[in-house]
């Protein structure tokens, strides 16, 4: 039975729940192909930037490179923001609830700008001292101060478009959301060597050019969402704003963004610990992780963009009470995980070396890369797995389990371990630690997702409006 918030009026454009009929698998291939081609290109923008900065120098890569576990972090927490909206809004929609699906988007928008400025404000205050604790140099520091100064401002630009790509995937719209994620990344491929290089009589600003660039690039994408949101999918209202209908979404948004955040913090965190662990061999190592990191990414897209998928999917038809859909798509996605892990992991152990030359041939670089790629791919297919129970549970409004699962992999598992390894095998300890902490919370998440389902759907605990 459907309700309305405080404040909602019953005359929203409706959004059918797409998603809860027809073959599963195609269910799933529509909603996760235009999210491939959008992470492809976001990520392909990642690496290409890496690429032009590599050619500045060293240094300028080595910098970028320290700046990841803190954007990442950022971008975390925009994710989690995400991930609360769309669990909650993919469920409304399998209800029918119509003119709820429109407030909730309204207000999740207000609520992810509040947030972002926030903290990106915090943040700017304190890029010294935080990159210095990191292990960033007298050499480095500079470069990231000018960079990241620039980040922050152009975060609220950035959220606001994926948080709004994020919304159409839950009420089943694949295909706008994906068309923003490639066209934002392809406007900051073409406006990164104008400011990088100096090119056409601009001036040659390195590192410091890049940030400007995707600053461009945001703001152009954050007016497009804005009027996509309004103006075509009428998902935009706040003619009847009022302080209880917005706090009334924010809660049901919070319920699952909270945990959802902290999980997808996990991640960075850990990653800056151990990027302080490597800053200790040296500046090279750093950049060495960081280009093996970029390459990782674009070989695990499709995994990154089914765990996208699947939430929305299994939220809508848990909604609209398919139990037995939902749990034929967990099955295939868990299925697709591991062939992919094992695919990839083959290719990498064989051309790891080569890739890495495209970018930098630095000896010390080259070797940190291709190290990481003939070892941590092993683990692919077990940390898809993960990626797929994790989105499975948020979708259900259970995000404390993912919390829990991450928080086990990263701070029992892989930081521990990361230490060990690196006082015994070196740097090789500390990726054989990532491997190890991924195949045991593989089998973990996978074993839990399947005692979770076992269980009658009548007595699981869903979070409820």
């Amino acid at each position: 039975m459907s309700h309305t918030a405080p404040g909602t009026a019953p005359d929203s454009k409706p959004k059918q729940a797409r998603l809860v009929q027809g073959p599963v698998a195609y269910g799933l291939l529509r909603l996760t192909t235009p999210l491939i081609l959008g992470i492809t290109a976001n990520l392909a923008a990642g690496l290409l930037e890496a690429w032009y900065l590599a050619q500045v120098g060293t240094e300028e890569l080595a910098a970028y490179s320290f700046t990841f576990p803190v954007t990442w972090a950022l971008m975390s927490l925009s994710l989690g923001i995400s991930i609360g909206l769309s669990s909650v809004l993919a469920r409304t929609v399998g209800k029918g609830d119509q003119a709820q699906v429109k407030r909730l988007a309204s207000d999740g928008i207000l609520l992810i700008a509040v947030v972002i400025i926030l903290v990106s404000s915090i943040g700017w205050f304190t890029i010294e001292p935080l990159f210095s604790a990191l292990g960033a140099d007298h050499t480095t520091l500079p470069l990231i101060v000018s960079y990241m100064s620039i980040w922050y401002f152009s975060m609220i630009f950035l959220a606001v478009p994926s948080l709004g790509a994020n919304a159409l995937r839950a009420t089943g719209d694949a295909s706008i959301s994906g068309t923003i994620m490639v066209t934002g990344a392809l406007l900051q491929m073409l406006f990164g060597p104008f400011l990088i290089f100096g090119l056409f009589g601009l001036p040659a600003l390195g590192l410091e050019g890049a940030a400007i660039s995707n600053l461009a690039a945001r703001i152009i994408m954050f007016v497009v969402t804005m009027s996509v949101l309004h103006y075509r999918e009428r998902l935009l209202d706040y003619t009847r704003l009022s302080l209880s209908a917005v706090m009334h979404s924010w809660q049901q948004i919070l319920k699952v963004s909270i945990p959802a955040t902290a999980t997808n913090l996990i991640g960075p965190v850990s990653s800056a610990i151990v990027v302080s662990l490597l800053a200790s061999f040296s500046q090279e190592t750093v950049a060495g992780f960081g280009i093996a990191s970029r390459i990782e990414g674009l070989f695990v897209i499709p995994l990154f963009a089914l765990s996208a998928s699947i939430g929305p999917f299994v939220g809508q038809n848990w909604g609209a009470e398919r139990h037995d859909r939902a749990n034929k798509a967990m099955l295939l996605a868990f299925k697709y995980s591991l062939t992919w892990g094992a695919v990839v992991a083959l290719l990498l152990f064989g051309l790891g070396e080569e890739i890495v030359g495209l970018f930098d041939e630095h000896p010390q670089v080259l070797n940190v890369a291709t190290l990481y790629l003939m070892l941590v791919p092993i683990s692919y297919g077990a940390w898809g797995v993960l990626m797929m129970a994790s989105a499975v549970f948020n979708s259900l409004g259970r995000p404390v389990s993912s919390t829990i699962m991450s928080l086990l992999r990263m701070f029992v598992i892989y930081v521990p371990l990361a230490f060990v390894g690196k006082a015994l095998l070196g740097i090789t300890g500390i990726f054989l630690a990532g491997c190890v902490a991924n195949l045991s919370m593989g089998l973990f998440a996978f074993l839990w997702n399947r005692r979770t389902y076992r269980q009658s759907p009548d007595k699981m605990k869903l979070s409820s409006d």
